[in-house]
C-alpha cells in the first residue's frame, strides 16, 4: 500500500508547475506546450523522509524545492476473507532554501515556500485511487494539519499531513477470487424464479 501511495503522491506533486511566477498545480487536462518543459516542474527532488533536515551535512545532498514523504504508524483492521483497511497518515516535508529576508527586494523568495504548499494544497485535493490489479485502493485525501518552521536559517522544512482510508484486498485476489467493477447476477434462468431475476451489485 505504501509504495502505491508514495508512487500516486510523487506522480501528482509532480505536476506543479511555475506559472505566471508562482508555482501551481497543473493537471493533465490543464496542460499546455508551455507548462509541460522540463524545467518548469517546481519540486526537484523526492524521497522517503530520513531525518533528511537533521543529518543535511551526513547524508547525500539533494535539490530543493524537495518533498520528503513520512507515513505515520499504520492500524491495520481485519474486514474478512483477509481483506484488511486503514486510515493511513501521511507527513509531506516540504523543504526550501533561500538567503532572503522580508525586508529586501527578494520578498518573494521568503514567500515562496507558502506558494509551494498552497499548490500542494491544491495538487492533493481530491486524489483517490480506485482498486488496482492487487485490490489497493485508497479514499480521498483529507487535509489534517499544517506546521510552519519558525526555526530555521537557509534550509526551512514545512509539514502538512494528510489523512486517507487504505483498503488492501491483495490477499482475497491471491486466493483466487474475482473481483468485478460491473454488476453480477447469480439468476442462470434454471435456479431463480422471475422475481428474483434482477441483477445484483
Amino acid at each position: 500500500m505504501r509504495i502505491r501511495l508514495y508512487n500516486d503522491i510523487t506522480a501528482r506533486l509532480a505536476r506543479v508547475r511555475m506559472v505566471d511566477g508562482i508555482p501551481a498545480y497543473v493537471s493533465i487536462e490543464r496542460a499546455t506546450e508551455a507548462t509541460e518543459t522540463p524545467n518548469m516542474q517546481v519540486i526537484k527532488s523526492f524521497d522517503l523522509w530520513n531525518e533528511n533536515v537533521v543529518h543535511l551535512t551526513q547524508q547525500r545532498p539533494f535539490q530543493t524545492p524537495a518533498v520528503f514523504i513520512e507515513f505515520l504508524p499504520i492500524v491495520w483492521q481485519q474486514v474478512g476473507r483477509k481483506a484488511k483497511r486503514a486510515t493511513v497518515g501521511v507527513r509531506l516535508h516540504v523543504v526550501t532554501a533561500t538567503l532572503a529576508t522580508m525586508h529586501s527586494p527578494y520578498k518573494e523568495d521568503v514567500l515562496f515556500p507558502l506558494y509551494l504548499i498552497r499548490a500542494i494544497d491544491t495538487a492533493m485535493r481530491g486524489m483517490a485511487g480506485v482498486a488496482d490489479e492487487r485490490g489497493l485502493s485508497y479514499s480521498t485525501f483529507v487535509h489534517t494539519e499544517s506546521a510552519t518552521d519558525h526555526n530555521h536559517e537557509q534550509v526551512s522544512e514545512h509539514i502538512e499531513t494528510w489523512q486517507t482510508k487504505c483498503h488492501d484486498c491483495s490477499a482475497v485476489l491471491q486466493d483466487d477470487h474475482v473481483q468485478t467493477p460491473h454488476d453480477v447476477t447469480l439468476d442462470d434462468g434454471r435456479v431463480f424464479s422471475p422475481c428474483y431475476n434482477e441483477k445484483f451489485a
